[in-house]
């Protein structure tokens, strides 16, 4: 069974340059660690009718989407309007996230104003996912056909942990029948990627339903094999072939 996702970025800090995102790579390696696959990560600027299409279109091609950013108090953080628009649902507070707020604040002798209170603000229906290390929680949106949205804050060290202490349980649970896939990895120095290629090439290494990835840098080469969880037989035996293939060029140091 093959599960897609997508990841939508917002926010103009990160098409400008200023600001990392790191949320594609955490995102494929989360997924991929429970055998589901993210295929698309695509970035959008903090605007409204970007942010809708950007949406409209993931759903229409997979079953999970992440959204992530633009949940904070400030002017340019539209997502919530964007998606409220887009899934004709309206906007409500979520009174424990006020709760919660309200004491964050009054702990530090201050008072919450409307702005930070903008963050306790959720899509109707939605199942409100705990940010332990933030302030604006995550939420899991159920649509229909089976589809879901998962909208998260964008502060990496939040990101993270909505993903990883509130969605990727949940995930292992609904797609429990899931095994993720295996992956033997080969690797090389000395030698170049297109010489290995080369090599491959001639000895008529062309493993069936194995996934074929070569990663070049610092003098050596990465081969990585990718196979269904159903084919251990099939992908020990390519990983044998290679290292017999590039025996004379084998990274050992580790």
């Amino acid at each position: 069974m093959d599960i897609q996702a997508e990841l939508i970025s917002i926010g103009n800090e990160l098409l400008s340059g200023r600001t990392l995102n790191t949320h594609g790579r955490d995102l494929g390696a989360a997924l991929s660690a429970i055998g589901l696959h993210l295929v698309r990560d695509t970035t959008v600027p903090d605007e409204t009718a970007t942010i809708e299409a950007a949406t409209a279109d993931a759903l229409a091609r997979v079953d999970i989407v992440f959204v992530s950013g633009g949940l904070g108090p400030t002017v340019d953080d539209i997502t919530r309007d964007a998606l409220a628009r887009l899934l004709d649902r309206r906007i409500v507070t979520h009174q424990p996230t006020l709760d919660h707020l309200g004491a964050w604040y009054a702990r530090r002798g201050r008072t919450i104003t409307p702005a930070g209170a903008r963050q306790a603000l959720v899509l109707e229906g939605a199942v409100v996912l705990s940010n332990s290390v933030g302030a604006a929680p995550g939420e899991r949106i159920d649509l229909p056909l089976g589809k879901t949205l998962f909208v998260l804050p964008g502060p990496p060290n939040e990101f993270n942990a909505v993903l990883g202490e509130e969605i990727i349980p949940w995930l292992k649970t609904r797609h429990a029948g899931v095994r993720p896939k295996l992956v033997r990895i080969v690797q090389t120095r000395g030698i170049g990627e297109s010489d290995i290629v080369t090599r491959l090439e001639a000895a008529g290494f062309q493993p069936e339903g194995i996934a074929l990835g070569f990663y070049p840098g610092m003098g050596r080469v990465e081969i990585r094999l990718t196979a269904s969880a159903e084919q251990e037989a099939e992908i020990a035996q390519a990983e044998e072939c290679l290292l017999d293939l590039l025996g004379d060029h084998l990274d050992t140091t580790g």
